[in-house]
């Protein structure tokens, strides 16, 4: 079991500045189960998400620790439990890229207010396009009309590219595959721009103030693995209750929402029944708790619903503590009762590294500059005949 908390953790500099004062009310904030956690566990390693989105990176590491050191840059989704020769299966997603002076922005599907008929005629833009160029679509997405598909190519196309949620913290200079062996892909993705930016229902979803649908991103492709664990089965603990995650909502944590969007795409992805590792399908409890200086009640929720009655159970259980780009450990076992004495939380605990990898203005400005030199070039490639 696992209880975890976004937007709990504050930066080393900040959390050291906060006065005694702040401090205890503070703790008057914490449920008692985590308190207890805090002053008892001993400790608490962090783990940086590096250049993942901090979900998609602890996802990853729940799935196969041993991860990161199969991939070059991104994991391989696509190929979870797959039986597929490497490179040939990715994850296409609908949505709407722009470059912005940070770099390449990708906004996904679930943050574009789609309707039915506009993701009709999108893929009727681009399934000629993919088909013509040797792509065809998984079993499980042969109506058309979503907004995730599972595509395949007989030819390897030997490329890593971010997730949708990750995707937006890749470097201008990188976002695109420059190596000879994409070069055809590179064409045909430049060709599937040109046609979505010239489709009429774009132009119809601009005129209403919406962005137009006018990228299908790849990303997920690599080589195959096979997770280690089962996805978890997530639940939500709001002030409304505990409940378990079925859709994205408006009013639900971000967090939350990046959830069911991971669940209902890697549900797709499971192994078979004589596939399963033999472990029970772990449950996870995702607290909607917006950050300090916010609404608590959610915290309440989780003492009383969720912690009290796994400690009246005997039951082992670890929190994970999420902060900006990455999250702490911290397991809740039967060894806490014998150190009864401690009672003050810990605060280094919950604070957070500083993140040596984000840009500086120096950083964005050549990211911009070698942005705009990689597009120039991908335009010249293109060859409309």
């Amino acid at each position: 079991m696992c209880v975890f908390v976004p937007n709990i953790l504050l930066p080393e500099e900040l959390l050291a500045r906060v006065p005694e004062a702040q401090k205890a009310t503070m703790q008057q904030t914490l449920p008692d189960g985590l308190k207890r956690s805090l002053a008892r566990c001993g400790n608490s390693p962090y783990t940086s998400a590096g250049q993942l989105d901090r979900l998609e990176a602890w996802l990853m590491h729940h799935l196969d620790d041993a991860l990161p050191e199969k991939f070059e840059h991104y994991p391989p989704w696509a190929m979870m439990n797959s039986s597929a020769p490497a490179f040939t299966q990715f994850w296409g997603s609908v949505g709407n890229l722009e470059v912005t002076r940070d770099g390449v922005r990708f906004t996904p599907p679930e943050l574009l207010q789609i309707t039915e008929r506009d993701l009709q005629k999108f893929w009727t833009v681009v399934s000629p396009i993919l088909k013509r160029h040797g792509w065809s679509f998984g079993q499980s997405h042969v109506d058309l009309v979503e907004w995730h598909q599972l595509l395949r190519s007989e030819k390897p196309l030997p490329m890593e590219q971010a997730s949708p949620w990750s995707v937006q913290s890749v470097r201008l200079s990188d976002y695109l595959p420059l190596n000879d062996e994409c070069a055809d892909w590179r064409q045909m993705w430049h060709a599937l721009q040109v046609e979505l930016h010239n489709a009429e229902f774009n132009t119809q979803r601009e005129q209403r103030g919406l962005k137009p649908l006018n990228a299908l991103w790849f990303w997920g492709g690599g080589q195959p693995w096979i997770a280690k664990k089962p996805l978890p089965r997530v639940y939500s603990v709001s002030a409304d209750g505990v409940y378990e995650l079925a859709k994205m909502t408006d009013d639900a944590d971000e967090a939350v929402n990046r959830f069911v969007f991971w669940l209902n795409l890697l549900e797709l992805m499971n192994p078979t029944q004589d596939e399963q590792p033999p472990t029970c399908r772990p449950s996870l409890y995702c607290v909607q708790f917006e950050g300090w200086g916010g609404a608590a009640d959610a915290l309440q929720v989780l003492e009383s619903e969720v912690i009290q009655p796994m400690k009246m159970a005997g039951l082992a259980f670890e929190w994970v503590l999420l902060g900006l780009n990455g999250w702490r450990t911290l397991h809740a076992t039967w060894v806490e009762r014998l150190r009864f004495w401690r009672r003050q939380p810990d605060w280094q605990w919950l604070s957070e590294p500083a993140d040596e990898l984000a840009p500086d203005e120096a950083d964005l400005r050549a990211a911009w500059a070698a942005g705009q030199r990689d597009q120039a070039a991908i335009d010249s490639q293109w060859d409309p005949s």
